[in-house]
């Protein structure tokens, strides 16, 4: 290093020279890859390094087929550090799973989201898609049983009180995961919050659309008290109109809107008025609260009967394995894509096969058929060039001459929601801001809880008079030097278990969980599987020596402060 100054940049965008007396200095092999550092760094001296991984000896590795150009590309564009659409770090609690401290794995997590034992639950890891084990050579890591786990092997703990150190307060209109995580994180921030929701009890979907046999209540309650215990106010049962939304934007510095989509779309097509036609939400909300199935007085669920569903999203998944347990002797899902198409996740859509669940992909609802008021059956017709556009409208091609009836005692429509036209007349008003599926045809709950971090991100940054910086913008990572190359031979052979289940059996006759918990032997055997391709590296030529890397680190002990003047001697 020719100087023991280095530049900064200051707030007006000019530089100004600093004079330090030590730099930063990051330990390859001890560091988790948490990415805690890199988020606090204030002159973002620090970025992730991905190890290359070996693939040139035959026989090294077992995913046969790809070439050494594919290798290279997955090494360098792939890591579950940057698959987490609200900013987790994987790699960071894993390795910190593996060293035994749990209470610092949870700490990663909780610091993203209020959620973390919810999204061992519910979450559908897209960070495992980008796991490079799984890409090159056998199969992800189980991220998010792993998550589970760590639930189940750490009781949640108290949650410590949010600091109020802003004078400006903040309204929720929705306690769903979008809206819950805007709470966490404006809070965390040092707002006053207040979370206000129509229904008694707050969760939204996690409560009411999500069945119980994936998460179970006590889960999405326990981290929901935890937010209240921290100092989020809740309001339930709390109707907002027009007038109590200007009453807010009296009383309130910004506004959040998070919804969700409540309204369910209909399929308005012939015989809809038929009695024994549900939305999904409305199925899924009796289903949860194990409320008698009736539309109108004298309609009961039909004990044996034949149940269609139409949509095979994961909502239309999820109805149609509910529908099982309801005690259905068939349950078939009809929808106009085919093969790929299909919007569920494919591990959804097996788990659905293995339960009984018959799928019809490339057909189209027609007609609804019976007799005034009673439904018989369902016309469909064979679908062809199925499209869907970024807005979410669909169109397809029918092929005359195939139509078909199926016999069905119900039908469950899960072919979308719509939220509540209430909301149109408050897009450009400067004090309201909007998150989750209001705003977004993505409607997984990672996304939503995504969606709430942006939002709290930008009032805050309104709120503060400037824009703050996304933190997700850092997730950009950077190839290591080729000594900390990855040799699989030496990590390919440990032993690994798939996911415990209940049987089939046990499963469609009850409400209990359908995934259990990894058990210790298991889970350890799973982080072992770690390829460990990532770390922190520090820029001596940016570092300006304050220190704060290290006071971060949940590991401790991998990060060293080196004076400047004994640099020489160092090299």
């Amino acid at each position: 290093m020719a100087s023991h100054n280095v530049k900064i940049k200051i707030s007006d965008g000019s530089e100004s020279a600093l004079d330090r007396l030590a730099y930063a200095w990051i330990d390859p092999k001890e560091c988790v890859n948490c990415g805690v550092c890199r988020e606090y760094c204030p002159v973002e001296a620090i970025n992730e390094q991905q190890r290359e991984v070996c693939r040139i000896c035959p026989g090294c590795a077992t995913k046969p087929g790809l070439a050494f150009d594919e290798m290279s590309t997955i090494s360098a564009d792939h890591a579950c550090t940057i698959g987490c659409p609200i900013g987790i770090s994987p790699q960071g609690y894993i390795n910190l799973i593996k060293e035994e401290m749990y209470e610092e794995a949870y700490k990663l997590i909780w610091e993203k989201t209020p959620f973390p034992a919810v999204l061992g639950y519910v979450c559908h890891h897209p960070c495992e898609d980008e796991c490079k084990r799984g890409l090159l050579l056998d199969e992800p890591i189980k991220i998010r049983a792993l998550k589970k786990y760590l639930s189940k092997v750490l009781p949640l703990p108290r949650q410590n009180e949010y600091p109020v150190v802003n004078e400006e307060t903040v309204a929720i209109i929705g306690a769903g995961p979008a809206g819950l995580s805007a709470a966490h994180d404006l809070a965390k921030s040092g707002y006053e919050v207040t979370v206000l929701d129509s229904a008694n009890e707050a969760g939204g979907m996690l409560i009411r659309g999500i069945p119980v046999f994936r998460l179970p209540r006590e889960i999405v309650r326990h981290e929901v008290h935890a937010l209240e215990q921290g100092g989020v106010n809740f309001e339930l049962g709390k109707f907002i109109g027009p007038k109590q939304m200007e009453n807010l934007l009296e009383e309130y510095d910004a506004v959040l809107v998070a919804t969700g989509t409540p309204k369910p779309k209909l399929l308005k097509i012939e015989g809809w008025g038929l009695e024994g036609i549900y939305s999904a939400v409305d199925f899924m909300e009796r289903f949860n609260n194990d409320n008698e199935l009736w539309r109108h007085p004298g309609q009961e669920f039909v004990e044996n009967g034949e149940i269609v569903v139409i949509g095979c999203g994961s909502v239309g998944i999820d109805t149609a394995r509910a529908a099982v347990r309801y005690g259905a002797k068939k349950v078939t899902v009809v929808c106009m894509e085919r093969g790929d198409q299909i919007p569920a996740h494919d591990w959804e859509v097996d788990e659905a096969l293995k339960e009984g669940v018959v799928i019809m992909d490339g057909w189209k609802p027609i007609r609804f058929v019976g007799e005034q008021p009673t439904l018989n059956g369902v016309e469909v017709i064979k679908a062809e060039d199925f499209t869907k556009d970024d807005e979410g409208n669909i169109s397809c091609k029918t092929i005359p001459g195939t139509e078909k009836t199926i016999k069905a005692d119900m039908v469950i429509e899960a072919i979308g929601q719509k939220a509540d036209e209430l909301w149109d007349g408050y897009r450009d008003n400067d004090k309201v801001f909007f998150a989750g599926d209001i705003q977004s045809n993505d409607v997984s709950v990672v996304n939503a809880m995504a969606a709430g971090k942006y939002a709290a991100l930008e009032i805050d940054g309104k709120l503060q008079g400037g824009q703050l910086k996304d933190p997700m913008e850092l997730r950009t990572i950077h190839k290591a030097p080729i000594e900390e190359k990855i040799y699989p031979a030496t990590r390919l052979k440990n032993k690994f278990y798939p996911i415990p289940s209940l049987d089939i059996e046990d499963r469609v006759n009850s409400l209990e969980e359908v995934e259990l918990v990894l058990d210790d032997t298991e889970a350890l055997a799973e982080v072992d599987r770690c390829l460990e391709c990532g770390y922190q590296h520090v820029d001596s030529e940016k570092c300006i020596g304050c220190g704060i890397c290290q006071k971060v680190c949940p590991k401790g002990g991998v990060i060293k402060m080196i004076r400047v003047e004994k640099e020489a001697e160092q090299k």
